[in-house]
């Protein structure tokens, strides 16, 4: 079972005043490594396997410009087209009144931000849950010991939570059952 290192991080931009957990990455790797990584076992040269992967995310690329959804992996990652704008009710701050309500025709694609966003299949993520385990840390990135495990493990979400697809601040995170529709982004 994989471990995964958490932090405990206090919430004091927003009301109501709040803690949450965030995952600690083990590191990152570098293009090259994860090639050379995906080789193992294999037969395939890990020049071949960047040559290969370099040409299907070009195109991934390429489709996703035109409007595409487009997976990586097989039921594991989907990308799409995501465009952000919206507007709110102008309101009094002193009373809450609505002092001129939105309407659908200010809602302006000059003022909208273009994103590519991502899914994840509820069928990984569904066993990302089941096979990590979680491992407390302090800020000094010392393990706590005598923490309970906060994983769900595929049972019923935690109270509070919902399951794992909890977004930290600042971040995003959603799934899908299929990928064929976009999940939260952001």
């Amino acid at each position: 079972m994989a471990k995964v290192k958490y932090i405990v991080r206090e919430n004091t931009r927003m009301a109501p005043h709040s803690f949450y957990a965030q995952a600690v990455a083990t590191g990152t790797l570098t293009y090259d490594e994860v090639c050379e990584k995906a080789c193992k076992k294999t037969n395939i040269e890990p020049s071949l396997m960047r040559a290969a992967v370099t040409e299907y995310m070009d195109k991934v690329q390429e489709l996703l410009l035109m409007g595409y959804r487009v997976p990586l992996g097989d039921q594991f990652l989907f990308l799409y087209p995501s465009i952000n704008v919206s507007v709110k009710d102008e309101v009094n701050e002193t009373t809450g009144e609505v002092i001129k309500p939105a309407t659908a025709d200010m809602v302006k694609v000059a003022s909208a931000i273009g994103k590519v966003a991502a899914t994840v299949s509820t069928k990984f993520s569904k066993r990302f849950d089941l096979e990590v385990s979680w491992q407390r840390i302090d800020a000094k990135g010392n393990e706590l010991e005598d923490e309970e495990d906060i994983t769900n493990n595929g049972n019923t979400p935690t109270p509070g939570g919902n399951g794992g697809n909890t977004p930290t601040p600042g971040g995003s995170s959603s799934s899908s059952d299929d990928g064929d529709e976009p999940g939260l982004e952001g």
